[in-house]
């Protein structure tokens, strides 16, 4: 698929385009992730619609962010650039925030949401996660990125986000885009700019369908978010995947691409 960048917001971003159709974006979660992680859906997805892709600002091949921005803004601006409207986003742990944030500040955007194994903007997570999280990035000040990087991957707390051994290829696709995802150590965290009031505070504005994709292995507390979602939304479902991790369209493709397509 080729890729294209897009200059807004005074950054570049990195975006590709697939496929006819009503116009279904892909973002990606984050930290230690770009729009790769989507490379088996997007054949499958296009077949039936116009598939976006993008590389959030700081990932990927877009462009390190040099003082405060919004995802939320970056994504407007590309939507705004490509011309889409009413476009169903199918967004994978911090993309599935986005996602949310998106759909709360933009509603006459979005036709419907999928959120896989969705993180949340506001909700109060416990003290172990955000410190787990902080001493990587302390790491990658001090140390350089590559060296977080690598106590990411040995972390047995982060082990949620990495698929089991016995699928190699998933595995392998996910340790190589984490090896290389030294942008994110390259600007600071507190420059980006979130929705106020949270997400967490107003998910029960959301009123379009919404599709919450979860997995069984998943950490505890991302199932703990699916659920809570579903509870305060009140067009939504979850789908439970079974033996799968953090990334279960990288598990299981095939009953993910499925699962999309029938809904």
């Amino acid at each position: 698929m080729l890729e294209d960048y897009l200059k807004i917001n005074n950054t570049r971003l990195c975006y590709s385009v697939k496929g006819e159709g009503e116009p279904l974006v892909l973002v990606h979660g984050g930290p230690f992730c770009d729009h790769r992680i989507w490379d088996y859906q997007i054949d499958s997805l296009a077949s039936m619609y116009k598939v976006i892709c993008f590389d959030k600002r700081g990932h990927g091949k877009s462009d390190l962010p040099i003082d405060a921005f919004s995802h939320l803004e970056d994504f407007k601006s590309l939507m705004d650039a490509l011309e889409l409207r009413k476009i169903t986003i199918i967004g994978s742990s911090a993309g599935g925030a986005l996602a949310i944030d998106f759909a709360l500040q933009y509603p006459e955007m979005v036709k419907d949401l999928v959120l896989v194994c969705p993180a949340l903007n506001g909700y109060p997570y416990p003290p172990n996660f955000i410190s787990e999280m902080v001493n990587i990035y302390i790491t990658g000040q001090s140390e350089g990125p590559e060296a977080a990087i690598q106590k990411f991957i040995s972390n047995p707390f982060y082990e949620y986000f990495f698929p089991s051994p016995h699928r190699a290829d998933a595995r392998a696709k996910v340790m190589e885009i984490v090896k290389e995802s030294t942008n994110i150590f390259r600007w600071n965290p507190m420059w980006e700019t979130e929705l106020k009031p949270s997400s967490y505070e107003r998910l029960g504005e959301i009123q379009i369908p919404v599709l919450i994709i979860s997995a069984d292995n998943d950490s505890e507390i991302v199932l703990k978010i699916g659920e809570y979602i579903h509870e305060k939304i009140k067009h939504s479902k979850e789908v439970m995947m079974k033996d799968c991790g953090h990334f279960p369209f990288l598990e299981k493709p095939e009953e993910f691409n499925q699962i999309i397509l029938e809904s």
